[in-house]
Formats: structure tokens, sequence, C-alpha cells
């Protein structure tokens, strides 16, 4: 007797339903990462990538406001208001703030420090634009914000005047009493009213038609006048730019410079004189290597 068998093939598992958008959007790698590295990230972007970071999804909206060591760099075109925003909504320590201020935004620029005065950054480079209407030998005024920042430790200036610095507290003597923790110092035509500064950590210091002979209250020194002589103090400087305009500008090197390896001197106005000679016969004691060179 014949007998046959029949089999069939169980039946396939149901399919799952179809994920729904709102799932799909809320799945997000990255904000699953741990947040030191979700900012480490983040502080390797421009900060205008930073910023558009707010529209990946509703859980990036105010991500980059928490992640600490940002860049904070304005160059070219930009609005008073987008810098003033940034400063408000970024977390604090920032780790530079870098900014070309064009003529017409110049009486922002005093708000931006006091609002980095929060933000404890270490670096701030500051290059006011000239404009043509200017008055020779006036430059844009920096705010006394300026020394509320003792955490710099990286200073870049351009074309602009700074006020006097706070009186140097107990022990400090005759220091740069704004700021203390410099490593590193360099002013483009930039007037000085004080007579001396001084920085016990300063490695690199590049004075570049750096002007002095400015007294309380802005008021400019008759030209006829002598040079006030200013020095300056910094004994863990390694390299040091001193290019002087076509006046003697008081600048004078005091005090040892034991660790001293490169010197790069444009000079004219003084080439020659005793208190030149002094300061290159006292680079030459410490065996830097000095470029010397007379300008025009």
């Amino acid at each position: 007797m014949a007998m046959s068998m029949s089999s069939s093939s169980p039946p396939s598992p149901p399919l799952p339903p179809p994920a729904a958008a709102s799932d799909v959007a809320g799945t997000d790698i990255l904000l699953s990462l741990l947040p030191e590295i979700l900012d480490d990230i983040l502080t390797r972007l421009l900060l205008k990538e930073v910023v558009r970071t707010c529209c990946l999804s509703r859980g990036w909206a105010r991500r980059w406001e928490s992640a600490s060591g940002l860049d904070v760099r304005f160059r070219g075109f930009y609005s008073a208001g987008a810098v003033a925003g940034v400063l408000a909504r970024c977390a604090a320590p920032v780790a530079s703030f870098d900014i070309e201020v064009r003529p017409r935004l110049r009486p922002r620029a005093a708000y931006w420090l006091r609002a980095l005065a929060e933000k404890r950054g270490r670096s701030l480079q500051l290059a006011f634009g000239s404009s043509r209407t200017d008055e020779p030998g006036v430059f844009p005024g920096v705010g006394r914000a300026i020394y509320a920042r003792a955490e710099l430790s990286n200073l870049y200036l351009r074309y602009c005047e700074l006020p006097r610095p706070p009186p140097p507290q107990p022990g400090q003597g005759s220091l740069f009493a704004g700021f203390p923790r410099l490593t590193r110092l360099a002013l483009n035509s930039v007037k000085l009213p004080f007579a001396g500064a001084g920085a016990p950590d300063l490695a690199d210091l590049l004075l570049v038609d750096v002007i002095t002979g400015v007294v309380a209250g802005g008021e400019k020194k008759v030209e006829e006048e002598e040079p006030e002589a200013w020095a300056i103090r910094a004994p863990k400087l390694h390299s040091l730019t001193l290019w002087t305009p076509a006046v003697d500008n008081g600048c004078r090197v005091a005090g040892e410079l034991p660790l001293l390896n490169a010197a790069n001197i444009s000079v004219d106005a003084f080439l020659g004189t005793e208190d030149f000679l002094d300061t290159l016969a006292g680079f030459a004691c410490e065996g830097a290597q000095v470029l010397c060179q007379r300008q025009g």
C-alpha cells in the first residue's frame, strides 16, 4: 500500500512593524558618547560649525552651550549680536577669544571684554582695524576690563591703547600686575601708559611699533619731551622680537635674561646709542643669537 506524505514549511515569523519616524530621529549615536568625548569633538571644530550643530536634532539644540574649551573666533563679517550671543551662551572656560574688531564695532569691545572675564579664557587676541578717519597717533582705547583676565597666558593686541594697569599687589614689586601668568605677549602698534612691565613666566615677547608717553586720562604727551624710559623684566624670556618706530619709544631691557635663545631687533631711532649698545652687550653675554637690522 503506497503511502504519501506531504510536508509544509513552518510559517514565517511576522515582520516587525515599521519604526516610527520619531524613533529614528531620536536615535543619535554621538549623543550616546561620554560627555567629555563629545566635548573633545566639538572643541576641534570651527566656531560656526559648533553652533550649527544645534540644527541636527532636538537633542543637539543646546548641546554646544555646555562644551567647555571652545575657540571663539570672529573674523571678516559678523554682527555684534552674534558675538554677544556666543559669549552669553558658551560654557566656561573657553580656550581662546580671537577677534578682528571693525571700526564701527570698537565701542562693543569693552562689553566683550567684560563678558570674557567670566569665561576664564587663557588666550586673547584683540586686533582693532584702522579707519581713514582716525587721527594720526590716536588709537582705539581698550577698557580696563582687560586687566580682569589674570588667567591669561597668551595675549596679542593690535592697534589700540591700553589703560593704566592696577597697582601691583604686595610682593609683586614692579610686575605687570594685570597679567601675572603671561607666557607669550605680542603688541603691534600699541600705546602703553606705564613706564615698566614685568612677567615672571614670560617666554616669548614681540613688540612692534610700541609707543609710550600717554598719561592718565588719554592725554597725549608733548612730542618735544624726552621719552619716558620703560623696562622689560622677564627672567624666563626665550625669544625677543623688538621693532622700534621711527622715534625712540623709551623701551629698554632691564635685568638678566639667562634663558634667552634668540633676539630679532630692528631699530633706527637709537641705533648706536649707549642704551642700545648696553642692550646688545647684555644679549651677547647671555649667548643669544641676535639678528639686528636698521629700518629703512
